[in-house]
């Protein structure tokens, strides 16, 4: 398997194909690379040449929240369902914490996890739905140095997963998703659109990886849509036969945009 940055360098240099959606491209979205950390965002704002994620971008949202709607906790997530509901995902139960039907795994990390399965010692994944929308509650063990520190981090938290397997025939792809979750954020959160900036990354999983377009607004990474369509084996990777959706994002971290609270505990506690 190679290395995590040779993926982010290799992902970069071909941006036209992985990360450019035409959805963003008619709205007026522009590729940018930061002038601090030299990676790839795409913006409205002409004048930006930061991408916002830490350090090279900052909170701006704290005592400022960018939109008038003010939601809890549990309106926050009631609000997400019902919109992808309404856009045709079935809403499902979340999974155990205890990832017992992936033996690699002890816990449940993300939302993705709960629709892995080993075959013949490789990843698949298996649906009950397509799309789904989830609340899985996860655990995190490895952000317990930033609990209480950041204002962010959680040992458990709450991921909303959007997913979609696409064969071809069923299920969406990019487009789609990032379709949908720009109208999550504009539509139902009423945020502007300028507001919004997405930043090129990837997701490396434990037997699958694709590339991502992180979003975030005011300096907060709101939610994270993994393109996965690669799978990891002993000499490599290769292209899987279908292309999975992993969305997921924070629960917590929308409720805390729209309050502007010191920090999300505020407003989930």
């Amino acid at each position: 398997m190679v290395s995590r940055e040779y993926l982010r360098n290799y992902f970069s240099r071909n941006w036209d194909r992985y990360y450019r959606i035409g959805f963003l491209a008619d709205l007026g979205f522009k590729r940018k690379v930061c002038v601090k950390c030299g990676r790839g965002f795409w913006t409205l704002d002409d004048s930006r040449d930061v991408c916002p994620d830490q350090p090279c971008s900052y909170y701006e949202f704290i005592g400022n929240p960018p939109s008038s709607v003010r939601l809890s906790y549990v309106e926050a997530w009631r609000a997400i369902e019902d919109f992808f509901v309404r856009n045709g995902h079935e809403s499902i139960r979340r999974y155990p914490v205890v990832s017992r039907w992936y033996p690699p795994l002890f816990f449940t990390a993300a939302s993705i996890v709960d629709f892995y399965r080993l075959e013949d010692g490789n990843v698949v994944f298996e649906f009950p739905a397509n799309p789904l929308i989830i609340p899985q509650f996860c655990l995190r063990f490895n952000d317990i140095p930033n609990v209480g520190v950041t204002g962010k981090h959680y040992t458990c938290f709450v991921m909303v997963g959007q997913h979609s397997l696409y064969d071809g025939r069923e299920g969406y792809w990019k487009e789609r998703c990032i379709e949908l979750d720009y109208k999550l954020l504009t539509d139902v959160f009423k945020i502007r659109p300028e507001e919004i900036v997405f930043l090129e990354d990837l997701w490396v999983g434990t037997g699958a990886y694709g590339y991502s377009l992180e979003y975030f607004v005011r300096g907060l990474e709101l939610g994270n849509a993994v393109f996965t369509e690669f799978l990891i084996a002993k000499n490599g990777s290769r292209e899987m036969p279908y292309k999975v959706i992993d969305m997921g994002a924070g629960l917590e971290r929308f409720p805390w945009l729209l309050h502007g609270t010191p920090t999300s505990y505020d407003v989930v506690f």
